[in-house]
């Protein structure tokens, strides 16, 4: 099996949990990749079993050019994710006529409480996935930063690990393969 994880990431945050999901699937066996969304291909190859695909929240959603600018002048050395973003990508993705499977994630604040009832990065993925004809394998998820330029919260890239075997065992059971199940989030 094969996976892409396609992430944007502002101060590395994002691509520490793209990378810790794919280094889980790879722990149970998927192949597996974790590219920046300004080098991700936009046709996704035939052979590819599962998408994931995510994002930091900038505004309440998926980030624009102007959010993109914003957080690049809080920055000292620059954005990770500097020409395009999640939301372009998206426009640019073709139809999933493979029967490819897909999943979201964002990296966000949990407090102000109010702010984990919204609507979030990860939620407009998973619809734009949807339209594109994609069919998701698990709901999205939230991982934890402790503020708008990080760092993630204490234990988040284990968790993003353990999510991407989880990951792997349901494409497996989907595929109708054996796989020993890993303990839920």
């Amino acid at each position: 099996m094969k996976a892409d994880v396609v992430y944007e990431s502002m101060f590395g945050d994002g691509r520490i949990v793209a990378e810790s999901i794919a280094e889980g699937l790879q722990q149970a066996g998927v192949e597996a990749s974790a590219i920046e969304v300004g080098g991700a291909p936009t046709t996704i190859p035939a052979d590819l079993d599962l998408l994931v695909v995510g994002g930091p929240n900038h505004q309440f959603g998926l980030s624009r050019e102007s959010t993109r600018r914003e957080a690049a002048r809080h920055s000292d050395a620059g954005v990770v994710s500097d020409r395009i973003g999640i939301r372009e990508w998206l426009t640019e993705l073709d139809h999933n006529r493979g029967g490819t499977k897909s999943v979201s994630y964002d990296t966000r604040m949990g407090h102000p409480k109010m702010l984990t009832t919204m609507d979030h990065a990860s939620h407009t993925i998973a619809k734009a996935l949807r339209r594109a004809g994609f069919t998701s394998l698990d709901k999205p998820r939230h991982f934890l930063v402790v503020d708008m330029r990080g760092p993630l919260v204490d234990g988040e890239p284990d968790r993003a690990r353990a999510w991407g075997r989880r990951l792997a065992d349901l494409l497996s059971a989907d595929a109708g393969t054996d796989a020993a199940p890993s303990p839920d989030l």
